[in-house]
């Protein structure tokens, strides 16, 4: 994995217990006023605007400084069994600045996904601290996931097949430069809707995830099967409120699109590629298995 700094563009604050990382282009721009309010996350959230971006519940915040431009404030949370015991609560002082440098890395690599603007840690008690990420809101995206639920709302029969390639695209540029996805979800995709009837699609949530020199077919297949995962679950969720079955708008034919674009810029990755699915094809039954045994899904 590459190292982790802090981008040389980024300036670091302190007051008291909390630390704020802020791009220098914001820190010039912003108000007083909105520099405050950075430092003061962990006391004021609680008063922003509920949103989601991602699989995570964030916070809306308007900068009166930047003409009343929106900005998304997601609170780093643990999952699974931590997130019940330990919630908010972290001692990894290098896991935002990976984010950030993760995030940085694929801008520059021309992947579409949240810009980061600035990161505010509160020291609790020694290296424990409580941190809140902001960055950009892409405005006017929705996540692939509302969108499949509403078909006919976001005309998804004309546009399916171009978000399709463009999400294959998207992920296929993301493996070329080395990052590896820890969350690739159905709800960490956003798909923006561009003048001519055009769509952007945004991989958004980089934490956790981690960059390489160069990711082997193995984690490439691996993380195209957890994004297969989330799809296969959304099926087996995919029920009206009697408890019936209807159609879902994802095929085998469109999973087979996926791959097709996925692979079509390097001939040499097909076969290797499908070897790797065929072996993976156990771990999702072994996945499906869990879901009706443990009631996950229903």
């Amino acid at each position: 994995m590459k190292k982790v700094e802090l981008p040389a563009y980024f300036s670091t604050l302190t007051r008291g217990k909390t630390t704020l990382y802020i791009k220098k282009e914001y820190e010039h721009r912003l108000s007083a006023e909105d520099i405050d309010t950075l430092f003061n996350l962990h006391k004021d959230s609680d008063k922003l605007k509920v949103s989601y971006h991602g699989r995570t519940p964030c916070k809306i915040l308007i900068m009166e400084s930047l003409n009343n431009e929106s900005f998304v404030v997601r609170e780093y949370w643990h999952g699974g069994l931590f997130g019940k015991i330990l919630r908010d609560i972290f001692w990894d002082s290098l896991r935002p600045l990976r984010e950030l440098s993760i995030c940085e890395a694929a801008g520059k690599g021309g992947i579409k996904t949240s810009e980061v603007i600035a990161i505010a840690k509160n020291r609790i008690l020694g290296p424990v601290y409580k941190c809140r990420l902001v960055s950009k809101e892409i405005t006017g995206a929705i996540d692939l996931m509302e969108l499949l639920f509403n078909p006919e709302e976001n005309k998804l029969v004309e546009r399916k097949r171009q978000i399709i390639n463009k999400t294959a695209r998207a992920v296929k540029e993301m493996h070329d430069a080395g990052i590896y996805h820890a969350d690739l979800h159905l709800k960490n995709i956003l798909v923006q809707s561009a003048a001519g009837g055009k769509d952007n699609v945004y991989i958004i949530d980089l934490d956790k995830s981690r960059q390489y020199e160069k990711i082997n077919f193995h984690q490439r297949v691996k993380n195209i099967m957890r994004l297969d995962r989330s799809v296969e679950k959304m099926i087996r969720n995919n029920k009206d409120v009697f408890g019936q079955r209807f159609p879902f708008p994802i095929s085998k034919t469109d999973k087979f699109r996926f791959l097709a674009e996925y692979i079509k810029t390097d001939n040499k990755s097909e076969r290797p590629l499908r070897y790797y699915l065929q072996s993976y094809k156990t771990s999702h039954n072994l996945h499906r298995f869990w879901w009706s045994v443990g009631g996950f899904g229903k």
